[in-house]
């Protein structure tokens, strides 16, 4: 008979146990379906990744002064399905907006009614504090941090180029971009934008029911980009851009030991400030679109020009070089040939380049066309055009010199194709294209290409390939910035064209006694191209000192005139600014940064 105390612990333990499992299963039918907070604090576990952007590389220029840099700005975002009331005035004031024209633009937005968008893509930044601590006031609002091109120099715009925001087309050819991403677009900007534009990386948070972001829980830290450090000197890049105020046409300079730019004038100029911001695509369309000047376009590295008289040292070298004269070699100016200017006898191929005697040169350049053998002239002038061609083309014009930049153009110097294609019947010879003689005709050159030929007579015949970058962080130049390149021309007969170059400057009946500098040997050549639509343009090359040169400067300005007129004194004066850093011609310099040489409209 079973015990009776035995059986009511029983009981008891049985009740104890059912009533535990009945509290355990209210208690979490409760938690599960009755309260929603267990559900929503669920959610808090939820990740989410935000990109984050890295800074773009620096730009130096070669004395260490910066010259591309970064600036922070705020955009304001907002969610259009998160508003509330807010107070549209106080915002209004805070991000300088007529109030009209933000309600038109949220109800714009609110087509992508739960998407994060833009609404001002710069908050003034006097307003940045205020607006940041009354942000609590504006639900559905975001101020995101942004960082922008900001150039402290305000010089180099070609040079240094612009970036924007990428569209639909450059994703799609370059899937390493997202939307927002910002690229260089032309310039050094462009040409180093790998090296550039570093490495994004991303932060991955816990993320409440709210889209609050509560906790990180992994990073992957962006990569800033490479800083470069340039070859131009931004005193001597702003001094060019002063003397060359108010006309056409651009200076280039290089340091011939090396092959580094040192400055790269084009005018018009612009201020490259004027292409960051929400201003740009403003500015960027005044600029290319309505400006009749075109201060966009690189006439140093684009335009294609006849040399003119800078183009007879050439000219000599390979005649000499050929042997169809020596430097003895005396040719009587006959004007009946070719108009020239009045000068005293030409005593030899020195004094020919001194005065710049252009029956001299039509004679050696009829002398080369026919020192070949041939059964008539169109033969002879086939095969002599040909050597001809391959000579000029080694002192490095006509030809790709591979500099560091996006969209430059290499020019052209006329070949036997050149010539067949004008005459399909063949029928031409040295007279149908003597006036390659002196520079002029078909041949087409840039700028930074004279600006190389006077870096190969400073160095006796050689040359390095002009480039715009001497380092860059945590890498090399490219080596093929640091191979010489040799002409055709033997390097003993430099030194008579670099008399005759001093002689140009400092002798008695030279072309550029405009271009003297007080204390240094200075060896130049002017030149004057025939213009048919206008005024002849001004041209002059030169570098300085004599001996261990520091400086090759050209100097090409449209419609000006005489060579040692204008180009003269602005290279003079350039490379005196870059030697002593100081002006001793200041009347030379007044009347430069006083000249107005834009033609003007009819």
């Amino acid at each position: 008979m079973p015990n009776k105390s035995f059986e009511s612990r029983r009981t008891v333990i049985l009740v104890i146990v059912l009533s535990i499992g009945i509290i355990f299963t209210l208690r979490l039918l409760f938690v599960q379906v009755l309260n929603s907070k267990w559900s929503d604090e669920s959610l808090k576990i939820s990740e989410t990744k935000r990109i984050v952007e890295p800074e773009r590389g620096l730009i130096f220029d070669r004395k260490g002064k910066l010259l591309a840099a970064n600036k922070t700005i705020y955009e304001l975002k907002l969610t259009p399905s998160k508003i509330n009331d807010f107070d549209t005035t106080a915002l209004c004031q805070l991000i300088n907006i007529e109030k009209d024209s933000l309600i038109r633009k949220i109800n714009r937005l609110k087509r992508y009614w739960r998407l994060k968008q833009i609404l001002v893509k710069t908050v003034p930044e006097k307003n940045i504090a205020k607006l940041t601590s009354l942000m609590f006031k504006f639900d559905g609002f975001e101020l995101v941090e942004k960082s922008i091109r900001n150039y402290p120099e305000s010089t180099a715009g070609h040079l240094l180029g612009y970036v924007r925001e990428v569209d639909g087309d450059i994703i799609k050819k370059k899937p390493y971009y997202r939307g927002g991403d910002r690229i260089g677009i032309s310039g050094l900007e462009k040409y180093y934008e790998d090296e550039l534009r570093g490495r994004r990386g991303n932060n991955q948070f816990l993320r409440d029911a709210y889209g609050n972001l509560k906790q990180l829980t992994a990073s992957d830290t962006a990569k800033s980009g490479n800083n470069l450090w340039s070859s131009i000197d931004a005193e001597l890049q702003k001094y060019g851009e002063r003397l060359m105020q108010n006309k056409l046409g651009s200076v280039i300079a290089i340091e011939p030991a090396t092959g580094e730019i040192l400055a790269m004038v084009s005018s018009p100029n612009f201020d490259p400030n004027l292409l960051t911001g929400d201003t740009m695509s403003r500015n960027w369309r005044r600029l290319f679109l309505n400006d009749s000047l075109k201060p966009l376009f690189n006439r140093g590295f684009s335009s294609r020009n006849s040399p003119g008289s800078v183009f007879k040292m050439v000219q000599g070298l390979t005649a000499w070089e050929l042997g169809v004269i020596d430097e003895d070699t005396k040719i009587y100016c006959d004007k009946n040939l070719v108009g020239c200017h009045g000068h005293s006898t030409v005593q030899g191929l020195a004094d020919a380049i001194k005065v710049s005697c252009n029956p001299y040169f039509y004679e050696t350049f009829k002398r080369i066309s026919t020192s070949q053998e041939g059964e008539n002239n169109f033969e002879k002038s086939r095969k002599g055009i040909k050597l001809w061609n391959e000579y000029v083309k080694s002192f490095g014009l006509g030809v790709n010199l591979e500099l560091d930049f996006p969209n430059y153009s290499i020019g052209n110097i006329p070949s036997i194709a050149t010539y067949d294609k004008i005459y399909p019947n063949k029928k031409w010879n040295y007279r149908t294209c003597n006036s390659l003689a002196i520079g002029q005709g078909e041949m087409l050159v840039t700028l930074y290409q004279i600006a190389n030929l006077s870096c190969i007579i400073a160095n006796r015949g050689h040359y390095y390939y002009p480039h715009l970058i001497r380092k860059v962080e945590g890498g090399e130049i490219d080596p093929k910035y640091k191979e010489k390149h040799y002409t055709k021309v033997s390097k003993d007969k430099f030194n008579l064209i670099v008399d005759a170059m001093q002689q140009v400057v400092e002798g008695s009946g030279g072309t550029a006694s405009g271009a003297r500098i007080e204390g240094v040997e200075i060896c130049g050549k002017t030149g004057t191209v025939e213009n048919s639509r206008g005024k002849d343009h001004s041209v002059f090359i030169a570098f300085a000192p004599k001996d261990n040169p520091k400086i090759a400067i050209a100097v090409y300005i449209e419609n000006a005139g005489y060579g040692g007129t204008w180009a003269a004194p602005v290279a003079s004066l350039m490379t005196e600014k870059y030697l002593t850093d100081t002006i001793k011609s200041s009347w030379k310099e007044e009347r430069i940064l006083n000249a107005n040489l834009i033609p003007k409209k009819k």
